[in-house]
């Protein structure tokens, strides 16, 4: 009898393991629940409850897709068995349930979600233990771009031009509506007034009670497309510049639009949440904290929080407390503003808008004095990054509601070498040594690395070359320059510890370089 007991016990598992639905770690996958309700459907409370391995649990809210259907979009942050239940005040979508069965992850470029690495906290790292070099790609319409095109063929070419140089990061609204500067459709890469509106009605006359599922799932197409190529999405919440008719501020219809942002989006490894673009437009520091942990709250996943560009918010004790990185737009004073919010509070600090490179072709873009070519956007870029920052790529055919991704600009293949070199080295060790260096600037872990950057200024002076303080390195180094335009690597052997006088290579003509020592 027992035996048979046994042999019972064995075959249910067998026959639950059948029927657990397969996903696979860090994939989002959508469970689907249908009912019909009286009301606004946006309103409907449901929820389900994932246990999984080690007593883990999620609670993650659901959100209308519209048809009747309600979905809840999960996933595992570790493989193993999982079971759900959801939860709901409408009996139709009450207590149902699914055993779920999670594979280890195999996707090569998705990592889980983007985190502080705890040890050295100016710099990221991923779930898994995979380290996270940020370079960002400002493209604030990317979801705009061809909507209605089933094939979204203009959004995918820029995805995957971003993905093939190295941008792993892209910085980008949840709606935005039109230009002051390029109003209305001017060419057929003029993307705004965009023709799907995230709640019913039009950005003129908006139903704000009831958002438009349709909106979101091309949305998805954007988020999907990001996650397959390993490109992590910031995503701005609100835009205060481009138009939009929102709802009312502290009103049911704001929480409600940032809730099912959250809820729809938070299965996503590759997030970090913004409040908006030029989050320092909303003068209300409170209700941008009241939204934002609205959002902590909504999210399962515990997915980063910033604010872009909101320096009052940053600095107040309280408020910045709660944000996991710095995000500033700074276009005049780059250093100066990265060491000052490094020493101000331990936390990666990111540059996302320094200058704008020109566009190869003069489309009808945004034009002020902050556009310069490749080569100035170039060593702007590098000077952020020798200050302890990061930086974010901002093109102009690419930028606002203008999307033209070919030809493809001079200055993404630099900025592909860029990330190549600082992979190369063990960046998340070295700082900013000033003190090292004279004639360029230096990042140093003053132990086994240092980089120096001669900038083309320098290069073209009468003294072409670094000094250097090496005496805090051990032994011997291998110094190699390194030129920014071509990626050309120059050896210039052994350098004893000491004080060192390096010249700058003349076949580089000027191009700013990258002398790195390693031991």
């Amino acid at each position: 009898m027992r035996h048979a007991l046994k042999r019972w016990a064995f075959l249910l598992a067998i026959a639950a393991a059948l029927q657990a639905v397969e996903v696979e770690q860090y994939r989002p996958h959508d469970f689907t629940f249908t009912a019909r309700v009286e009301g606004n459907p946006f309103e409907v409370d449901l929820r389900a409850e994932f246990h999984g391995p080690d007593g883990r649990q999620l609670t993650i809210p659901a959100f209308f897709d519209g048809n009747g259907q309600w979905k809840v979009r999960f996933s595992a942050p570790v493989p193993g068995e999982w079971t759900m239940r959801t939860l709901s005040p409408v009996a139709a979508l009450h207590g149902k349930t699914e055993s779920i069965q999670a594979r280890p992850n195999t996707h090569r470029h998705t990592h889980g979600a983007l985190r502080v690495d705890p040890l050295h906290p100016y710099h990221f790292q991923f779930e898994d233990g995979t380290r996270f070099f940020l370079m960002g790609y400002e493209a604030d319409w990317l979801w705009g771009a061809d909507m209605l095109d089933p094939q979204r063929k203009v959004m995918h070419r820029l995805i995957d031009q971003i993905a093939a140089r190295g941008f792993n990061y892209v910085i980008v609204n949840v709606y935005a509506h039109d230009t002051r500067w390029c109003p209305g459709k001017v060419n057929e890469w003029d993307y705004g007034p965009a023709p799907v509106y995230p709640w019913e009605g039009t950005n003129g006359k908006p139903d704000h009670e009831r958002l438009n599922p349709r909106f979101f799932q091309i949305y998805d197409g954007m988020m999907e497309a990001l996650r397959e190529k390993g490109v992590v999405a910031h995503i701005m919440f609100k835009v205060y510049n481009k138009q939009v008719n929102w709802p009312a501020a502290g009103s049911a219809a704001e929480a409600r639009f940032f809730r099912y942002v959250t809820a729809r989006y938070q299965a996503y490894p590759n997030i970090v949440w913004d409040f908006a673009k030029e989050s320092y437009n909303e003068k209300n520091n409170q209700l941008q904290h009241n939204l934002m942990e609205l959002v902590r709250s909504t999210d399962a996943y515990r997915h980063m929080v910033g604010v872009h560009d909101d320096d009052i918010y940053e600095w107040d004790p309280k408020l910045g407390a709660t944000l996991d990185l710095r995000i500033d737009q700074q276009h005049t004073d780059w250093e100066q503003m990265i060491a000052f919010d490094r020493a101000h509070r331990r936390r990666p600090v990111v540059n996302v808008e320094y200058s704008y490179e020109l566009g190869v072709e003069p489309l009808p873009t945004h034009s002020n004095v902050n556009q310069v070519d490749w080569k100035l956007n170039l060593v702007r870029a590098y000077r952020i990054l020798f200050a302890g920052g990061y930086i974010a790529y901002y093109y102009n055919n690419t930028a606002w509601d203008i999307v033209k991704p070919d030809p493809e600009p001079p200055g993404m293949a630099r900025f592909q070498i860029l990330k190549q070199l600082f992979e190369s080295v063990p960046y998340w060790r070295i700082n900013p040594a000033p003190a090292l260096a004279v004639g360029g600037k230096c990042l140093s872990d003053e132990a086994t690395t240092m980089m120096c950057l001669a900038e083309g200024e320098q290069a073209r002076a009468k003294d072409r070359h670094l000094t250097l303080n090496l005496r805090g390195f051990a032994g011997v180094l291998e110094a190699e320059w390194v030129n920014t335009w071509t990626g050309e690597r120059k050896s210039m052997g052994r350098i004893e510890a000491g004080v060192a006088t390096i010249d700058y290579p003349a076949e580089f003509a000027g191009a700013p370089a990258i002398l790195v020592l390693r031991r």
